[in-house]
């Protein structure tokens, strides 16, 4: 076999398992969240590790299944038609932003809700001094 021929095959693996790979995540089953074990925070303290130390709270909570219990400060609909709650935190102008699987959910503002959700960030600026709210996302009200 020439040398040729041995990368022509190797570059085809590489290939073939990379397009495998792929497959195989693009394909990956969501998280149940509903039915999730979470990790039970509340608004404030939840605002405040992203602003104390944002990587380590990156750590702790992007990508987990996350419960907060809180009072409503708003609802509306998102571009999607998909619901958002925000609930409050001791922080002005700051909320945790929830935004549902569901396209209708009935909540209303000033009434005290848990929701569990998957943290997906913060869009703050901890380190410039810049408020912003913490993400959760595929949001259901918990049982």
């Amino acid at each position: 076999m020439s040398n040729t021929n041995k990368i022509l095959l190797l570059a085809f693996l590489l290939v073939a398992v990379v397009a495998l790979i792929g497959i195989v995540m693009w394909n990956k089953p969501h998280k149940n969240v509903e039915d999730a074990n979470t990790i039970k925070v509340s608004p404030d303290d939840l605002l405040n590790e992203f602003i104390k130390d944002s990587a380590q709270a990156r750590i702790k909570y992007i990508s987990k299944v996350v419960e907060v219990r809180g009072e409503v400060a708003n609802t509306f609909a998102n571009e999607q038609f998909q619901t958002v709650i925000l609930i409050k935190t001791s922080t002005p102008g700051v909320s945790i932003n929830c935004t549902f699987e569901q396209k209708e959910v009935n909540i209303k503002t000033g009434t005290t809700v848990a929701i569990k959700g998957i943290c997906d960030g913060y869009n703050g600026d901890a380190e410039m001094g810049i408020p912003g709210d913490v993400l959760l996302v595929r949001c259901y009200i918990a049982k």
